[in-house]
């Protein structure tokens, strides 16, 4: 790794702040650019209303910080083009944490507030530590797809062992990698506390704000570069430097992916430390009225360690820290600072061993405290490459509607890990609650909604080919009538609609008067077809006949009984009682062959026989029988 001599950067990068501190001495001090401490900073854009205001889908990141609630709104308007909406950053009330019985009500009522009361139709994603969360990247073999996950469990088992019972488990394949000579999956690999995620979700849920995911800084970074919001020229292998208070962080990228993340257990407050030392130590050798001053607090000192950023308010006379220039500051901070850098000089050794081809091209920097220019500078100078500040915002003004000018870096800084969350999709950002088998099962409802939509597709295409064979029917059709119409013009007089209907009412009078004479002539007829299908040796005893409507038709040979009729009402039918004479063996043979002449009648239908026995008559056995049937 490439590195200049101590004194020689320090020198150098003294140089740069007394230029930078002569000419704010020489520029008339803008105080409207200085924001006071605490200050709730809202960014309130022309074009939206209200969440849900179009069919472009809104995300909303919410990072809950040690001291200030920050939130930003975006609005995904293509694959890779996403606008930033909204952002607002809330310090909590006096003396309030998020263990604080009302911290929930806050967070609801903040919400709300930036929402404008309608949360239902965003999705909402939380920040959660990444302390608390171990990011590893494992190589595993090329195995078969339903064999991914095994083989990345007991790796990464194997390597850091913990416990499924308490322990959220989830992965992310993300390249093909070359391992003496044999190809493998480059497999990132994340477990995380349920209990803190459990935490999370029910803290939102039970204000009535279910989740959509919870991710960490890192790939709330990452998404910065999936969404492109740094832009393509500038990506590669990059790495990102979080200073922190008590720790700090450094994520490697490469390609858009993060592919390394280290704690690093030195920050802000080794520098607060530090400083408070220096200023103790300045302050014995002034007079005994100074001397027998508070000692200095830690707030003071850190005060004084802001105060080296443009974003920060200048120091007064009575602060503590005044009388010492920002040279000597930094002067003082140094050693605090190069613990940091070294780490980070040692975890690009360590990627660059095991990836041969990847180096290190850039770093952005960013950090808990009032950005400078100087300290980004310096980092750059020491690890010999390229830096920056991490601000994307730069990248794409067009896509950050109007008075973002008037935020302060440092500000916008603070502002990363909710921004990078509110680019958030579960197609790339790994998601705390949306893992990799809700993907798998989301993938089978996506593969069987692609199967439904190609029976579809396919029963489409069938129906629309039905349709052009129907309408060349039809057409033919069309052709034929035509032809009719043509050789029926041919014919006089022309037949029309009132010459129809005309013929119409002819026909329903000349059929009404039939059947008038069907109801008058009904008995006779039935009497006529039962003597001509009768034989010589049956004898009927009694005839009934039922015209329909309850009566009973008269005939002139015998009288109609008085008793109930076996037919239904309403059911013109015949009832006819009778006796078979003859030889006692063939008498019922003889009564089957009448009931088939019957049946074969064109007059009758349903014959059916209701009784038949043999009695005594003139001391004769004969077949006395009754035989039913109905009239066609």
């Amino acid at each position: 790794m490439a590195r200049l001599k101590e004194i020689t950067s320090t020198e150098r990068l003294l140089d740069i702040i007394r230029n930078k501190r002569d000419e704010v001495e020489k520029a008339p001090l803008d105080t409207s650019k200085i924001d006071p401490p605490r200050k709730i900073i809202k960014f309130l854009p022309a074009k939206i209303t209200k969440i849900g205001a179009g069919d472009k889908p809104i995300t909303i990141g919410v990072d809950i910080g040690h001291e200030y609630l920050r939130i930003v709104m975006t609005q995904r308007l293509a694959d890779k083009r996403w606008e930033l909406l909204d952002f607002k950053s809330v310090p909590y009330p006096q003396g309030m944490t998020r263990r604080s019985p009302g911290f929930s009500d806050f967070l609801r009522d903040e919400l709300n507030k930036f929402c404008g009361g309608n949360l239902r139709n965003a999705n909402l994603w939380a920040i959660m530590s990444a302390a608390r969360v171990n990011v590893r990247h494992i190589n595993i073999p090329k195995v078969a797809k339903k064999q991914i996950e095994n083989a990345v469990y007991w790796t990464i088992k194997k390597e850091t062992p913990f416990d499924d019972k308490d322990t959220v488990f989830d992965y992310e394949i993300q390249r093909e990698v070359t391992e003496q000579g044999v190809g493998k999956w480059q497999t990132m690999v994340y477990t995380a506390p349920k209990e803190e995620i459990e935490d999370i979700r029910t803290l939102f849920s039970g204000i009535g704000l279910p989740l959509t995911g919870i991710s960490i800084t890192p790939f709330a970074i990452q998404n910065l570069f999936k969404a492109e919001w740094i832009p393509p020229a500038v990506e590669g292998t990059v790495a990102s430097l979080f200073i922190g208070n008590d720790f700090s962080r450094i994520d490697i990228f490469s390609r858009g992916k993060l592919i390394m993340t280290r704690g690093i257990k030195a920050g802000i407050n080794s520098m607060v430390e530090a400083l408070m030392e220096r200023l103790s130590t300045v302050r014995k050798g002034v007079s005994e009225p100074e001397r027998s001053l508070p000692p200095i607090s830690f707030e003071q000192a850190k005060k004084a360690l802001f105060s080296l950023s443009p974003d920060s308010p200048r120091l007064v006379e009575s602060d503590v820290g005044s009388a010492l220039s920002d040279e000597e500051k930094f002067a003082t901070i140094l050693p605090a600072l190069e613990r940091v850098i070294r780490q980070v000089e040692r975890t690009f050794e360590h990627y660059s061993s095991g990836h041969n081809y990847d180096v290190v091209t850039r770093i952005f920097v960013s950090s808990a405290m009032n950005i400078s220019q100087p300290l980004v500078d310096y980092v750059g100078n020491q690890l010999g490459i390229k830096s920056d500040i991490l601000n994307p915002i730069k990248y794409k003004m067009p896509n950050v509607g109007r008075g973002i000018e008037q935020t302060s870096v440092s500000e916008i800084l603070a502002l990363i890990p909710a921004f990078g969350l509110a680019l958030s999709d579960n197609a790339y950002t790994p998601n705390l609650i949306f893992r990799f088998k809700d993907k798998e099962r989301e993938a089978n409802i996506g593969r069987a909604n692609r199967v439904i939509f190609a029976a579809f597709l396919v029963g489409l295409i069938v129906c629309g080919f039905f349709l052009l064979f129907e309408i060349q029917k039809a057409g033919e059709k069309e052709a034929t009538i035509a032809g009719l119409e043509k050789e029926l013009s041919q014919y006089k007089p022309r037949v029309d609609q009132n010459v129809i209907l005309g013929m119409l009412s002819t026909s329903s009078r000349q059929h009404q008067l039939s059947m008038t004479y069907v109801d008058r002539y009904l008995g006779m007829g039935v009497i006529s077809e039962l003597s001509w299908l009768t034989p010589t040796n049956i004898r009927l005893i009694d005839l009934r006949v039922r015209a329909g409507a309850g009566q009973a038709g008269k005939l002139p040979v015998a009288e109609v009984k008085k008793e109930t009729s076996p037919l239904k009402e309403g059911t013109k039918g015949v009832v006819i009682e009778g006796i078979v004479f003859g030889d006692r063996k063939v008498l019922e043979a003889t009564l089957a062959g009448y009931v088939m002449k019957l049946k074969s009648s064109p007059m009758f239908s349903h014959v059916s026989v209701q009784k038949n026995s043999i009695e005594l008559l003139r001391r004769n056995e004969v077949l006395h029988f009754v035989v039913e049937m109905k009239l066609v």
